[in-house]
């Protein structure tokens, strides 16, 4: 290097930087609820990975309270609570994470592409379905088509993508509506893009950071829908570990072994809890209500 020249940084350096000024853009709430989850993360991943006892494994000592040798105690069965608990956060993050990606994906691209059709006849199907799959109590919908489709891992995501892609149709219609006839749009036209590419390049990039923000909260009504089908018995099943079958299993030793239904209900919660602190937080900070 030359004297004088200017010096250039390190690519992790730059990285490094550049993660600290994300970081740094974070509010309070929206900083909680990134640790929260990442520590429930890295527990879910570190703990069944480590642990000399497997989540569907016995160890011949079933209904033990917690101690030295089992943090969390032990179920019914004799099986280690604590690899069982963070094997169901996997389970359940990785669920809800399919649960909403594909909806937001399926919802985003459909909305946009009613919101930017000018035909009568489209627009009228279009406001009777959207209409008649929000108006409908989306617990009997996602219920009935668990029942057709199968009470299993595999029917649960069915019932759910079916039941969650219009709330995202929706929101990316009504924004589309919106930018359909922007300066940007607009040139985009006159250049002589095809409709398409004016779609997927200019107009769902503005919908797709809108649904990405009620992607959000929409993550732990998802997890919630999980646990409790999983809790009737509808979603997933034993052995599988997951929060809401453990819950259900748990409950028939509620007065006598109360940690059997603690410590899921509780890394439950505590997920839940931070998705709605990053949530409200990345909300306050798009409105402008944080420095």
């Amino acid at each position: 290097m030359t004297a004088g020249s200017p010096s250039i940084a390190p690519a992790g350096r730059l990285r490094r930087v550049e993660w600290g000024r994300h970081w740094r853009r974070l509010n309070a709430e929206s900083r909680w609820g990134v640790v929260i989850l990442a520590v429930i993360l890295v527990l879910s991943v570190s703990v069944p990975l480590l642990s000399p006892n497997d989540p569907y494994g016995f160890v011949d000592q079933p209904l033990q309270p917690p101690s030295a040798a089992f943090l969390f105690g032990t179920d019914h069965l004799g099986r280690d609570l604590l690899v069982r608990v963070f094997a169901a956060a996997r389970l359940d993050i990785a669920l809800a994470i399919l649960g909403v990606s594909v909806p937001i994906v399926i919802g985003t691209f459909i909305g946009t592409l009613a919101g930017t059709t000018r035909n009568r006849i489209a627009e009228t199907v279009w406001d009777g379905l959207v209409n008649a799959l929000t108006a409908f109590p989306e617990i009997i919908l996602v219920l009935g088509i668990v029942a057709m489709v199968g009470a299993d891992i595999r029917g649960l995501l069915i019932a759910i993508w079916i039941s969650r892609w219009a709330q995202y149709a929706r929101i990316a219609r009504a924004k589309s509506l919106a930018l359909r006839d922007a300066e940007f749009v607009q040139a985009a036209q006159v250049l002589g893009y095809s409709q398409l590419r004016i779609l997927v390049r200019h107009i769902m990039p503005n919908v797709f950071s809108e649904a990405l923000a009620y992607a959000l909260s929409d993550f732990i009504f998802i997890i919630v829908i999980i646990g409790g089908l999983s809790f009737l018995g509808l979603g997933v099943t034993p052995p599988t570990p997951e929060w809401g079958a453990m819950l259900a299993e748990g409950r028939l030793y509620l007065r006598t072994e109360p940690w059997l239904i603690l410590f899921p209900g509780f890394f439950l919660s505590l997920t839940a809890i931070g998705v709605a602190l990053l949530a409200r937080g990345l909300e306050r900070i798009s409105k402008g209500e944080d420095e």
